[in-house]
């Protein structure tokens, strides 16, 4: 098998041309750098209407109630309950912020003026 002879009617096949080589790797480069640039520019725009369309647009009904929801509890009275260090239930009561502002002047404003009278009763002795 080995001495076979080659078979003379088939062509010989030349070494391709350096130009075409040239020509076709060059557009084939071309052509790979746009697509991945073209898809990199269509990812980050979706990318982007999606984080508009999921976070800047949502609707914000649920924020909304959430809001009106603990400015009803800051400006209203009520009552809850807590756990004490006991384990026990304990009935605390919810006042205004305003109102909670109110009692703790009043409250340092009698504890000034207790502080003085202790102090003048001190000083007339």
């Amino acid at each position: 098998m080995s001495e076979a002879p080659i078979n003379p009617d088939l062509p010989i096949l030349d070494d391709p041309e350096a130009g075409s080589t040239w020509f076709i790797s060059l557009v084939s480069i071309v052509l790979l750098v746009v697509t991945v640039l073209a898809l990199v520019v269509m990812y980050f725009g979706f990318e982007a209407a999606e984080v508009d369309r999921k976070v800047v647009d949502k609707p914000t009904m649920a924020l909304e109630e959430l809001r009106l929801s603990q400015e009803e509890s800051l400006t209203g009275y009520g009552s809850y309950k807590v756990e004490d260090a006991d384990g026990e239930m304990v009935d605390r009561i919810r006042i205004p912020v305003s109102r909670a502002m109110e009692l703790v002047l009043a409250d340092e404003k009698a504890r000034s003026s207790n502080d003085t009278d202790v102090q003048g009763a001190l000083v007339n002795r």
